[in-house]
């Protein structure tokens, strides 16, 4: 029985198209599944912005009565403002009072910290706390 040599071509060309076809659509499936699919109960402890973080030490090296100046120039950035941080970071600590401006930050190497930094009006800190989630504020408060 002779075979012909044309039409295996085809067909392997054919099952060749299915194949490079249904990997594409695999491919195109699983990003659109991670780009809108997402876990809609995402893990509430996150901070916005990743990059608004420092160390323990930085932390601990922090006391009141700091300039601002100073303080920024320590950690090179902001942090995040209570407008930019999650409901549920902010809900960790107690309020604070209306003079002050405060800054969350994450402990880079503390698993599940957060902490909050106030200056006052005068640019002088005058606040500091750390809390994890379910643990109690520790920390310095003026």
């Amino acid at each position: 029985m002779a075979t012909d040599p044309n039409g295996y071509r085809r067909q392997q060309r054919r099952r060749a198209i299915i194949a490079w076809t249904t990997a594409a659509l695999a491919v195109v499936l699983i990003v659109l599944g991670a780009a809108f699919g997402g876990d809609e109960h995402e893990d509430e402890f996150r901070f916005v912005s990743p990059g608004y973080a420092m160390t323990a030490d930085q932390y601990a090296g922090l006391e009141t009565g700091l300039e601002e100046g100073e303080f920024l120039d320590r950690l090179g950035q902001t942090g995040l403002t209570e407008g930019e941080t999650g409901e549920s970071y902010v809900a960790l600590f107690p309020p604070h009072e209306d003079d002050v401006t405060c800054s969350y930050w994450e402990i880079s190497d503390r698993l599940g910290q957060v902490a909050r930094i106030c200056f006052d009006d005068d640019g002088e800190l005058v606040q500091k706390l750390e809390r994890g989630a379910g643990e109690e504020p520790t920390g310095v408060s003026a």
